[in-house]
């Protein structure tokens, strides 16, 4: 009995260890964004639903014998697999498109072994009901769960600070060995004392019982990555902030299927209730919490949601015999759900709709298949849901009704958006939750930069009061201006062209460009020589650098995802990669300005590795204006010392750490969180 329950804690610790790792490495040749993440997932529900069809055949139709034989092939193809494969180019992959290239990279390097892992759980339950006739296998899918939440635990909290990506793998290797290990003792010890007749029975159900079965699972999948994407709009997506959702999406099946009583459905479907209201306060106005609040309440709405549809799949779950079929039910639900998010969601919706429509979708369902309720819950039940879609959609259309563009694809969401403001029309461009730039529509306004971007913000003095040291150049040569910006927003930087500057921006967001071409003018109206390269920046710059360097007197790093910043933009690698695009005496400018994030100890290490010097830039909030902060890079001293540029420079907002450093192999999220 002990040799069950080890291998099956083995193999849900490996695999849900293997998921963030995985995600974390990929991040940087994506896009960073948090959409890297559900497409990982969508390929790890995948290839559960596989694992778990496999189980189900092979113990459906083999008898104990054939079902080790096959089993036993099938773990070592996928040892070979890992001990003989060459990691992959992962720049090739890119050129698929991001969803079908990070699917096609997973299949091809981790594919068979998660498959074997997939199929562990299911596959020894079925084994153990068959050597201890009577007892329930459903307290080892528990003890599944507890080693999956303990595998995702153990990577934000002691893997990803302390070790490099090449390390986390070779760990994860040496366990995969021991699992294999466990799991052939196990077939060789165990699987001759079942009955040689021992086969998994088919599912009997009842009217819907399926269906039932497959959307709370779907649901389930649902809200946790709806869940996701909102909290990873504002902060990185990074590891800690994936397996947190995760884990509790995961305790809560731990809870309803340890023990049946655990489970008070009185109790959740109150707290779902009231994370109904919740729901509607972050979803239209996220922007008034501050980001534990705001992770308080997104957290609360997940579990009681998980809570309410894993305990009606544990109250509903049929006999040990038939184990098999329901967790392959369970994984089709999986599978369909992160579909929806991935595949279907997108297409459908301009904005994260699916986030909202899934609670309701929970909260009608929990009226199917009840348990004795009393007379006057029913028509209260509905009514709350009455109430909570009617003002969702008043409320949509009191922000709504002023967009006049609205798009989303696998890098997030945009909107276009004319207000009045003190009188006069602004055109705003909202990335997810967060102002990405403003502009006004009346022609005499329409050439000042405004937000982040406005006169005696840090870019802009860049821009304008640049001074090369190099005292050796050209008067010609001192006039030209080349200038790279990373990130293209409403294009609002390119007011500050003049006719010797060339900009060249880089953006990954496709939908991105067409806005600002199209419903802003700074780029038309810009003296500037403008060029846009679409692609992700760092990828591009690396490609480039082959060439030769860009020779970028200015770089400006504002590559914002609503208010989060991709990671891989500022480990020292990539900052090595800017200063080889960088003339010698040039300014790298890092805007920072963050609702949830203090970036600054980590650039002025960054820039300190690199013997720069770093300055602090801040403007106070003007009007609608917000407060702009950005840091300026760069050993140019006759840049510094002018009267304009000192006059701006402020003091640091905090105290520096020295311990804060981001590489590719290590960087860490807490240590820069406000």
């Amino acid at each position: 009995m002990v040799l069950f329950a080890l291998t099956i804690f083995l193999s849900a610790a490996l695999l849900f260890l293997l998921q963030p790792m995985l995600a974390k490495h990929l991040l940087p040749y994506f896009g960073g964004g948090a959409a890297v993440w559900t497409a990982c997932m969508l390929f790890f529900q995948i290839m559960l639903l596989a694992g778990y069809v496999y189980a189900h055949v092979i113990c459906r139709y083999l008898v104990p014998i054939q079902q080790r034989a096959v089993h036993c092939l099938l773990m070592l193809l996928a040892v070979m697999a890992l001990s003989l494969m060459v990691q992959p180019d992962i720049i090739a992959f890119t050129a698929a498109g991001p969803l079908s290239g990070i699917i096609m990279f997973l299949f091809v390097t981790v594919g068979l072994p998660y498959l074997v892992l997939s199929a562990t759980g299911p596959l020894l339950q079925h084994w153990f009901a068959g050597r201890y006739i009577g007892r329930s296998p459903y307290r080892l899918y528990a003890l599944s769960n507890i080693g999956s939440l303990g595998g995702l635990l153990a990577y934000p909290f002691l893997l990803e600070p302390w070790l490099t990506l090449a390390t986390q793998r070779q760990l994860w290797l040496a366990g995969y060995g021991v699992f294999t290990l466990c799991c052939l003792a196990l077939t060789v010890t165990q699987l001759p004392k079942l009955a040689q007749g021992y086969r998994a029975q088919a599912v009997k159900l009842g009217q819907g019982t399926a269906l039932h079965w497959l959307l709370l699972s779907a649901f389930g999948v649902v809200l946790l990555l709806a869940v996701t994407q909102q909290l990873t709009q504002n902060v990185p997506p990074v590891p800690f902030l994936w397996v947190v959702p995760l884990a509790l999406y995961l305790l809560s099946y731990i809870i309803v299927f340890n023990k049946p009583g655990w489970y008070q459905g009185a109790i959740w479907r109150y707290l779902f209730g009231l994370s109904l209201a919740f729901a509607l306060m972050l979803f239209y106005f996220g922007g008034s919490f501050d980001l534990w609040s705001k992770l308080v309440l997104y957290l609360v709405i997940l579990f009681s949601g998980c809570m309410l549809c894993h305990g009606e799949l544990a109250r509903l779950k049929p006999q040990p015999a038939s184990l098999t079929g329901f967790y392959l039910v369970l994984a089709a639900g999986g599978a369909l759900g992160s579909a929806v998010v991935n595949l279907l969601a997108p297409e459908v919706f301009s904005h994260y709709w699916e986030f909202l429509l899934v609670l309701a979708l929970i909260a009608l369902l929990l009226q199917v298949r009840q348990p004795p309720q009393p007379a006057w819950h029913t028509p209260l039940w509905l009514l709350g849901i009455g109430l909570f879609a009617v003002t969702a959609v008043a409320l949509q259309w009191q922000f709504g009704q002023h967009n006049v563009y609205s798009s989303r694809n696998f890098y997030g969401s945009l909107v276009v958006r004319d207000l009045q403001i003190n009188g006069q029309l602004q055109r705003q461009l909202i990335d997810g939750t967060t102002s990405h730039g403003a502009q006004y529509l009346d022609t005499e306004l329409a050439r000042q930069p405004q937000s982040y971007y406005r006169q005696g913000t840090g870019a802009a003095l860049a821009l304008q009061h640049f001074i090369p040291a190099a005292i050796t150049r050209s008067s010609q040569q001192l006039q030209q201006r080349h200038i790279g910006l990373v990130g293209l927003g409403s294009g609002a930087l390119a007011a500050y062209g003049t006719p010797q500057h060339s900009m060249l921006f880089y953006e990954i967001n496709p939908d991105v460009i067409k806005v600002a071409k199209e419903y802003f003018s700074y780029l038309a109206d810009s003296s500037a020589q403008i060029e846009i390269v679409p692609g992700d920046a760092r990828l591009t710059l690396a490609e480039q650098l082959a060439n030769g360097s860009q020779q970028f007197d200015i770089l400006v790093l504002d590559a914002f995802s609503s208010d989060s910043i991709p990671q891989h933009l500022l480990t020292l690698e990539a900052m090595q990669l800017y200063w080889q695009h960088l003339q010698s005496d040039g300014v790298l400018a890092v805007h920072v300005s963050n609702n949830y994030l203090d970036l600054t100890s980590l650039l002025r290490n960054q820039a300190a590795q690199l013997g720069m010097q770093a300055i602090f830039i801040a403007t106070p909030a003007a009007g609608l204006n917000p407060a702009a902060q950005w840091v300026l890079i760069t050993s140019n001293s006759r840049f510094i010392k002018q009267a304009a540029i000192q006059q701006a420079v402020r003091a640091w907002p905090s105290a520096l750490q020295s311990a804060v450093s981001w590489t590719d192999q290590r960087s860490n999220l807490l240590q820069v969180l406000k």
